[in-house]
C-alpha cells in the first residue's frame, strides 16, 4: 500500500523537491504552504502515515500546528501522526524544544535526497511496527473491533469525557446459526454484523468484541431514545437481510439484535459502573421478547439490593469469616484456586510485588500406587498448609500433585522455602514418598520493559574528553553510563557476562576497528546483542558518512561536540521509544501465550466428553497424551515438539465422536461391518480436526495413527516413514495404554505380556525406535504415575 507523507512548507521550491524526491520513491504526498490550511484539510481527509513541517512559517509556525494536531487527534481519539520538523535552523535549543513537545525526527535543509529519504523510512518503519504490535494486542482479528481488554480501555477514555450512549449489544440465537450452517458461516454473520455497527453509529463512536456475539458500542453523541430506537431497528433489519443473503430466503432462524443501554454522563462517567447498568438493561430486553432495546433508568434499580446496603462493614466481614482467618495457608479446590490466582496475579503485576509458582510431585517409594500412597499423599497436604504463610494459597492438581503460589519472596528463598517443606515431611519420620518439586518465580517477568527501571547507556569514544562529557550529561539525568575506548572493547564487554544497555552511543571515527566496522560485526552476532540500537556519534558534517550509518541500521547520529540538552533529550527519547515497542512485543506474546493456554484446556476438555464415550476408556486419550510426549522427549524431541504432540495425543481419537456408544462398549466379537465402522474413526477425525486450519498436523495424525510400521494398517496402508513421525509415536502410545486397561472384551494385561507384544510388533506393527523407548519406560515403571493421575 502506498504511504502516505504531508509536506507542510511556506517556501515553494522546498514543497516541490520534497515532493519531487518523495513521489520517485513511491510515497504519495499532498503539499501545503501554512500550518492552517493543513489543518484544516486533516480534519476533513484523515491523518497521514508522515508529517514534514516545516517550523518558521509566517502566522503559524511548526510548534503551533503541532499542539493544534495533537489536540485534533485528542478529540478524535486517534493515534498521534509522526512529524518530522524541517529546519535550517542550526540552533539547539530549537531542536531541544521540538524533543520535548514530541516530534520524531529533524531533517535540515536543504534535503539531502538520502538522508532525507532514509530518516523517513526509519521513522516509518518505527511507526508501522508500533501499529501492528498495538493492534494484535487491542484488535480482535475477526470484526476489527477493539478486543474485550482493549475495549474497557477505549470506552473507559470516551466515558470519560464525552456525552453519548454506552451500549451492551447481543446476537439473539446466534448459536443456531453455528450449529445448523457451521462455523464458517457464523463467522461470516459476526463480521457482517461488525460492518452494520460500523456504518451505523456516528462518527467518533467505538466499538468492541466482549464475546463470542457480544458487543460493547459507545454511541457517541447518542442522547435520546428516539436515536436508540432507530439504531436497533436499522441493525435488526440490516441483520436479517444479512443473513438471507448468507443463508437463503428461507433462513428461518430467529436471528436479531438485543440493545441495552446508558446515556453518558447523565448517570456517570465510570466505566466499570455504566456497563453494568447497560447490562442490566440488556437483561430486561432478553426477558421481554427480545430484538429490542432497554435504556436504564432509575426504575431499573432493584429495592432489594438497596436493603442490602443497609449492612455495615463489620456485619458484611463477619458474613465473610474475615474475624476468624487462621494462621495457615489457604487451601483451595481447583475452580476457586482459579479465580484466586487470576486476582493475585494481577496485584503481584500491578504493585510490582514478586511471587513464586511450586508444583510438588509425590511418587511411592516401592513404586505402588495403594492406599497407603494415597494416605501419605492427604498428609503431605496437610504439611503444606500448616507450614506456609496464610497469604500463601494452594490447591492439590491430581492425586499425586499439590500446586502451591507463595506471594512476596525472594529469588534466592525460593528453594529454601520449597525444601523446608520436605524437610518437614521427613522429620516427622514419614515415609513412602518420593518427592520431587519445580519452580517459576514471577518477578520482574511480569514487566521486563518497564519505563521506570534504570537506563543503561554505553558510549564508546576514542576520546577520553568526550567519554567523560558525555558521562557527566547523561548521569546527570539519573541514566547508568559504561564509558569504552574502542569497537574491540565493546565487542569484548558484550560478550561478557555484563547487564545489555538500552543503547549504545558509538563513536565514528576510531583507530583500529571504525564504528561502521563494529556495528557490521554487533548485527551479525545470532543473539539479543544483534538488537541492541545504535547511535553515531560524528563531528562529520557529510550527507555521505550519515547514509552509510543509516543504511547499517543506525538510529541516529548525534553531533559533536555535545550540546547538554540535544543529547540527553534525544537519548532519553530513543531509549523510550525502543521500550515502547519491546513493551508491546511482550504483551502480545503474552496474550499469544493465553490463547494457547485457553486452547489446551479446550481440548483437555474435548478429550475427557469423547473418552466418557466408552465405560473402559475414561482418561484414554490424557494417557496417551502423556505417555506420547514422554516418548517424545526420550527420543530427544525438543520441548515444543513435545508439546505438540501431547495435543495430537489428546484429540487422536476425537472421530469416536461419530461412532455409537453400543460398538464401542460391545463385549462380544465386532462383525465386519461393525469393524469397518469403529474403523472409520480415524478419517472422521481427521475431517472434524481439518477445520483447525492453523493446526493441519492434528488432522494427519487422527488419520493415520493406526497405520502400521509394515503397511497394513489403515485407512491408507502407509508404511515405513511414510507415516508421520508423530503418528509412530502416538500408536505406540495409544498400543501401550490399550494393553495396560481393562477393555469390555478382555482384562489387561501384565507388564510382561506388554513388553512381549511390544517386542513382537517391533518393526512390524511399531516403529522399532520408539517400541524400543516404550519398553524401556515400562521396565523402568516410568508410566505408572501416569494411569494414577488421571484415575483421579
Amino acid at each position: 500500500m502506498t504511504r502516505w507523507i504531508i509536506v507542510v512548507d511556506d517556501d515553494t521550491a522546498n514543497l516541490k523537491m520534497a515532493g519531487h524526491i518523495l513521489s520517485k520513491n513511491n510515497y504519495r504526498v499532498t503539499a501545503f504552504k501554512s500550518g492552517q490550511s493543513f489543518l484544516d484539510y486533516v480534519d476533513d481527509n484523515g491523518m497521514p502515515d508522515l508529517v514534514l513541517l516545516d517550523i518558521k512559517m509566517p502566522g503559524m509556525d511548526g510548534f503551533e500546528t503541532l499542539n493544534l494536531l495533537r489536540e485534533m487527534e485528542n478529540t478524535k481519539g486517534l493515534m498521534k501522526t509522526p512529524v518530522i520538523f524541517l529546519t535550517a535552523d542550526e540552533e539547539t535549543d530549537t531542536e531541544t524544544r521540538g524533543f520535548e513537545v514530541g516530534v520524531s525526527d529533524y531533517i535540515r535543509k536543504p534535503f539531502n535526497p538520502d538522508v532525507l529519504l532514509k530518516r523517513i523510512n526509519n521513522i516509518m518503519s518505527n511507526s508501522q511496527e508500533m501499529q501492528s504490535l498495538k493492534n494484535e494486542a487491542s484488535i480482535d482479528k475477526l470484526t476489527g473491533f477493539y478486543n474485550k481488554a482493549a475495549t474497557a480501555v477505549e470506552l473507559s477514555k470516551k466515558c470519560s469525557d464525552s456525552v453519548g450512549c454506552l451500549m451492551m449489544v447481543d446476537l439473539d440465537s446466534f448459536k443456531l446459526v453455528n450449529d445448523i450452517y457451521g462455523h464458517a458461516t457464523g463467522d461470516k454473520v459476526l463480521i457482517g454484523f461488525a460492518d452494520i455497527i460500523r456504518d451505523t453509529v456516528p462518527a467518533g463512536s467505538k466499538c468492541g468484541r466482549v464475546g463470542g456475539d457480544e458487543f460493547t458500542v459507545f454511541s457517541y453523541g447518542m442522547t435520546t431514545e428516539y436515536a436508540v430506537r432507530d439504531f436497533t431497528i436499522t441493525l435488526n433489519e440490516r441483520l436479517v437481510a444479512l443473513a438471507k443473503d448468507l443463508m437463503g430466503e428461507d433462513m428461518t432462524i430467529p436471528l436479531g439484535a438485543s440493545v441495552g443501554g446508558v446515556f453518558v454522563p447523565r448517570f456517570g462517567n465510570d466505566y466499570n459502573s455504566l456497563i453494568k447498568l447497560a447490562d442490566k438493561s440488556l437483561y430486561n430486553v432478553k426477558k421481554n421478547g427480545k430484538h429490542g432495546y432497554d435504556l436504564f433508568d432509575e426504575e431499573h434499580s432493584d429495592p432489594e439490593e438497596d436493603n442490602d446496603k443497609a449492612h455495615d462493614i463489620a456485619a458484611i466481614s463477619e458474613i465473610l469469616g474475615e474475624r476468624s482467618i487462621q494462621n495457615v495457608a489457604l487451601q483451595l479446590d481447583r475452580e476457586a484456586f482459579a479465580h484466586v490466582y487470576r486476582y493475585v496475579i494481577r496485584y503481584l503485576m500491578r504493585n510490582h510485588i514478586t511471587g513464586c509458582k511450586v508444583l510438588y510431585t509425590l511418587k511411592p517409594d516401592d513404586g505402588n500406587y495403594d492406599a497407603r500412597f494415597l494416605d501419605n499423599a492427604d498428609e503431605f497436604g496437610n504439611v503444606i498448609r500448616e507450614s506456609l504463610r496464610k497469604s500463601d494459597i494452594f490447591m492439590r492438581n491430581r492425586k499425586n500433585e499439590y500446586f502451591v503460589f507463595l506471594t512476596d519472596i525472594r529469588q534466592d528463598s525460593i528453594d529454601k522455602v520449597a525444601g523446608h517443606i520436605i524437610d518437614i515431611w521427613e522429620k516427622k519420620e514419614r515415609e513412602g514418598l518420593v518427592i520431587t518439586y519445580q519452580s517459576e518465580f514471577i518477578g520482574d517477568s511480569f514487566d521486563p520493559y518497564r519505563s521506570d527501571k534504570e537506563k543503561r547507556v554505553l558510549v564508546v569514544d576514542d576520546d577520553m574528553i568526550n567519554l567523560q562529557v558525555a558521562g557527566k550529561i547523561l548521569s546527570s539525568g539519573g541514566i547508568h553510563v559504561t564509558a569504552l575506548k574502542s569497537g574491540e572493547a565493546l565487542l569484548e564487554y558484550l560478550d561478557s557476562d555484563n547487564k545489555i544497555p538500552d543503547l549504545i552511543l558509538l563513536d565514528v571515527k576510531m583507530p583500529g576497528m571504525n564504528g561502521y566496522e563494529t556495528l557490521k560485526k554487533l548485527r551479525s552476532k545470532e543473539s539479543v546483542l544483534s538488537r541492541i540500537p545504535v547511535v553515531f556519534l560524528t563531528a562529520d558534517e557529510s550527507a555521505g558518512a550519515e547514509k552509510e550509518g543509516l543504511s547499517l541500521g543506525a538510529m541516529d547520529f548525534i553531533r559533536k561536540p555535545f550540546v547538554p540538552e540535544v543529547l540527553l533529550l534525544r537519548v532519553n527519547h530513543i531509549i523510550e521509544l525502543v521500550t515502547l515497542q519491546k513493551q508491546l512485543s511482550y504483551e502480545v506474546e503474552q496474550k499469544t501465550l493465553k490463547y494457547k493456554e485457553l486452547f489446551v484446556h479446550v481440548v483437555e476438555a474435548l478429550a475427557k466428553a469423547i473418552d466418557t464415550k466408552n465405560t473402559f476408556t475414561k482418561g484414554h486419550s490424557g494417557r496417551v497424551a502423556e505417555y506420547a510426549r514422554m516418548i517424545a522427549g526420550k527420543a530427544g524431541l525438543d520441548e515444543a515438539k513435545q508439546e505438540e504432540i501431547y495435543m495430537m495425543g489428546l484429540l487422536h481419537d476425537v472421530g469416536k465422536i461419530g461412532i455409537p456408544n453400543m460398538l464401542l462398549d460391545k463385549p462380544d466379537k465386532l462383525t465386519d461391518d461393525e469393524y469397518m465402522l469403529i474403523k472409520s474413526h480415524s478419517e472422521k477425525g481427521a475431517a472434524i480436526l481439518s477445520n483447525i486450519k492453523d493446526k493441519p498436523e492434528l488432522a494427519v495424525v487422527a488419520r493415520s495413527h493406526h497405520e502400521r510400521y509394515d503397511g497394513s494398517g489403515y485407512p491408507a496402508g502407509l508404511a515405513g516413514d511414510e507415516i508421520p513421525e508423530e503418528a509412530r509415536i502416538i500408536s505406540v502410545a495409544d498400543a501401550y495404554d490399550a494393553m495396560s486397561s481393562n477393555r469390555s472384551y478382555r482384562s489387561s494385561l501384565t507388564k510382561e505380556d506388554i513388553i512381549r507384544e511390544f517386542e513382537n510388533g517391533s518393526g512390524s506393527q511399531f516403529d522399532p525406535r520408539f517400541a524400543s523407548i516404550m519398553i524401556s519406560l515400562i521396565e523402568n515403571d516410568d508410566l505408572l504415575h501416569v494411569r494414577e493421575a488421571y484415575d483421579d
